[in-house]
């Protein structure tokens, strides 16, 4: 299930990757994310560990991944290594003119009782995303 959103945000692409590569920053602009964070030391790359705790639905779960692609400045790509949601996630920040173009990936396959919801789980994914994008744009075009 391809729940990927993009958006132009009018900021530097070293600024937006900069920021979305803080991991905990995730807290701040992605919905349901309380607390995120590395698990791994040293410089990000490829090997990167970490985890997301996301409370929905009265429920809290938590999500660990590895960086299994990644260009300075440019993306980062990770696989869900555990959680209720399986794939591969990403970053990609582009030049646009005076914007950044930032894309938000998501390729995942939902296990357990989310895999019933099928559609739906697909549709709230989607709005989600949009909706987490254009946070991090908020957030960033007013943060000097």
């Amino acid at each position: 299930m391809n729940l990927t959103a993009t958006i132009a945000i009018n900021r530097p692409a070293a600024d937006v990757f900069d920021y979305v590569m803080e991991v905990p920053h995730d807290a701040q602009w992605r919905s349901g994310v309380v607390e995120a964070s590395f698990t791994s030391d040293g410089p990000i790359g490829v090997g990167t560990t970490g985890f997301d705790r996301i409370e929905a639905n009265g429920r809290s779960m938590v999500s660990s991944w590895t960086v299994f692609e990644y260009e300075p400045g440019i993306l980062a790509r990770w696989t869900l290594d555990s959680g209720p949601i399986r794939g591969t996630g990403g970053y990609i920040c582009e030049e646009a003119g005076d914007d950044t173009r930032f894309t938000l990936e998501a390729h995942v396959k939902p296990t357990g009782w989310y895999r019933l919801l099928g559609p739906i789980f697909g549709r709230i994914g989607r709005r989600q995303n949009l909706a987490d994008v254009q946070r991090l744009k908020t957030l960033l075009e007013h943060t000097t």
